[in-house]
């Protein structure tokens, strides 16, 4: 397992991308922390709360007649479920934690027209699959910035929730969003639902 090392100690926010499925992941020689990550990756705007990721594990316990405890066991399902909320309120960011496909429709402001913003939800089947990506920071010993990463292949996201309006208190509204793995195939087994990624140093040359 290695020394402990206060080194690998982590207090870091998140920025959440994605990126229609398949989309190459940033070079983590290249890209480094706080960079774009170019290609069809796209910045899912400022969040106001914590972004978490939940891996859950079902499990069959093997037993037989002469002993108590099982004596194997499978996994038979998993899921991975990540959450954050959105703290723009936009259009964009509306359809986005929706996974729908209906397009955002904008009006420029003229001489006698409001500039305004539309999208609708309701009624579609089909979800949007999209790449999700998660950044956070690592700092080395010797004070070197490096990236966290989370990569989820494959998954969809829903509105996890409801959007508050209130003058009470400092809150603010957001956009509650919930993304849900789907298992990549094409991925190595053991990496179907995501792949963590931590820089620990710089290239030698």
């Amino acid at each position: 397992m290695g020394t402990p090392s206060v080194t690998n100690l982590v207090k870091t926010g998140a920025v959440l991308w994605e990126a229609p499925v398949g989309e190459s992941k940033p070079d983590a020689t290249t890209v480094d922390f706080g960079d774009s990550w170019g290609g069809n990756w796209e910045r899912a705007g400022y969040t106001k709360a914590p972004f978490t990721a939940a891996y859950e594990s079902e499990e069959a316990d093997i037993t037989v007649e002469e002993v108590l405890a099982a004596v194997k066991r499978f996994r038979i399902g998993e899921s991975l479920v990540c959450e954050t909320v959105l703290a723009e309120l936009t259009a964009e960011y509306l359809q986005l934690a929706a996974s729908n496909q209906d397009t955002v429709s904008e009006v420029a402001a003229g001489a006698s027209q409001d500039g305004y913003e539309e999208t609708g939800l309701g009624g579609e089947v089909v979800l949007t699959e999209r790449a999700w990506g998660v950044e956070g920071m690592f700092i080395e010993s010797d004070g070197t910035e490096q990236p966290i990463r989370i990569f989820i292949h494959k998954g969809t996201a829903v509105l996890n929730g409801a959007l508050e309006f209130s003058k009470k208190g400092d809150d603010y509204p957001g956009i509650p969003i919930q993304i849900k793995a789907l298992a990549d195939t094409s991925q190595s087994r053991g990496q179907e639902l995501m792949l963590w990624q931590r820089v620990t140093a710089e290239k030698t040359s």
